[in-house]
């Protein structure tokens, strides 16, 4: 047994001999063991040993919790979960079934009754107000049809009997999707678009006779010559006054200017048909009408406009604006307060330009401005809450209004 030993060791001694040296009594060096393997601290107690509770317990007290979310809970022995899913479904097919039932009591447009409806040569004027001026303008060159819910007011029917148009009671729904659910007062007039007339300037002053002619450019640059009478007022108002209107494409601005200028007399409004909102019958609703009996004329080169206007009529352009360091080489020696206006309709003609809030008039119009004048802010310095001055100009057919009105006054 002996001799099987040492035989055995000398040929692990030919094959690992620095581990044999180690194994025969050479002290084995610190490893890393101890640095990389700290013996366990043998003073810290467990929690359950710090709560004197047994280990099983503890856990169980524990985490009982967490195999409770893990029971299976899609058992259902009273069938009360079934019964809720159930009735759950059958809520939302009936809902389903309501809507199909609502929805076939409008019939679905063909594309043939969308092309009418979406045709460009008609549109759809509404509202009490809207509807009886439009049957007044003779600018309108033909009227379709009343749409109408309920029943027609008296003063619309009598006109439209004398005009033999046809009516046609709809319902509601119907009248909502015609005027985009405008505020139509169960009334609509279908009717054709207006088409004002597209003029090159603005010609002479016959203050004897109370008219004013405009120049519309013809066919091989051809002028046409029209003549528009206007209102007077007795020391207040010998000469036309009229408005025009730069960048403004907010149809709800520019009915509440149509309807503030009619109101208080102005003449005519001039618009760039390029960069005004067109003339829809949003802004005739908004304009309570108004659009239909103030005469509206559109210019497509707004700066030969301003030019010929001033050479051939002797037209004075008064521009409102915001004195700011950008305009301020514009309006040096030409700036006037909002009294200076008073009484300026009877010495000369004069044309109010207005532009949209962000931008205000184009550069290019201001440098042909004869004045130029702002409504001062009059509030009561700095409020606490707007250190800024959040609100520092007025909404446009505002500010419009109470220019209008100090032309027209005479203090």
């Amino acid at each position: 047994m002996t001799s099987l030993a040492n035989a055995v060791f000398k040929r692990y001694l030919a094959v690992r001999p620095h581990q044999a040296v180690q194994a025969r009594g050479k002290k084995k060096s610190s490893s890393s063991f101890d640095k990389f393997f700290p013996q366990q601290d043998n003073g810290r107690k467990k929690q359950w040993e710090v709560l004197n509770e047994d280990k099983a317990s503890w856990f169980k007290r524990k985490y009982a919790h967490v195999h409770a979310r893990e029971q299976d809970h899609t058992a259902d022995p009273y069938g009360k979960r079934k019964a809720h899913v159930d009735k759950l479904k059958e809520i939302k097919v009936q809902a389903k079934l309501d809507q199909k039932r609502h929805k076939s009591k409008f019939p679905n447009r063909n594309i043939v009754q969308k092309l009418l409806n979406d045709n460009p040569l008609l549109e759809y004027v509404y509202g009490t107000n809207s509807v009886y001026a439009a049957l007044l303008n003779p600018g309108r060159s033909s009227h379709s049809r009343v749409l109408y819910y309920g029943s027609i007011p008296a003063k619309i029917l009598q006109k439209v009997n004398e005009l033999k148009i046809a009516t046609e009671l709809v319902d509601k729904h119907r009248l909502n999707l015609l005027t985009n659910y405008g505020v139509h007062n169960n009334i609509a007039l279908e009717t054709k678009p207006l088409q004002p007339l597209e003029i090159a300037y603005l010609g002479d002053v016959d203050t004897t006779a109370a008219d004013l002619t405009i120049h519309e450019s013809g066919f091989d640059n051809e002028e046409v010559v029209h003549s528009l009478p206007y209102s007077t007022r007795e020391d207040s108002k010998g000469f036309p006054l009229g408005l025009y209107l730069d960048e403004i494409t907010d149809p709800h601005n520019i009915g509440a200017i149509v309807r503030s200028a009619y109101f208080l007399g102005a003449d005519f409004i001039v618009m760039s048909r390029r960069n005004c909102s067109p003339l829809t019958p949003v802004v005739c609703k908004t304009s309570s009408g108004a659009l239909e009996l103030l005469p509206i004329f559109y210019v497509d080169k707004p700066l030969e406009f301003f030019t010929k206007s001033q050479e051939m009529g002797g037209w004075t352009f008064v521009t409102s604006h915001l004195a700011d360091a950008t305009a301020e080489k514009y309006t040096t020696g030409k700036a006037l307060s909002v009294h200076d206006l008073n009484g300026m309709c009877t010495k000369l003609p004069v044309v109010l330009v207005v532009g949209s809030e962000s931008q205000g008039v184009r550069t290019n119009l201001k440098m042909r401005s004869d004045f130029f004048v702002e409504i001062p802010f009059a509030g009561s310095g700095t409020h606490e809450r707007d250190p800024d001055r959040i609100v520092d100009s007025l909404n446009v057919s505002v500010a419009t209004a109470l220019l209008i009105d100090n032309i027209l006054a005479c203090k």
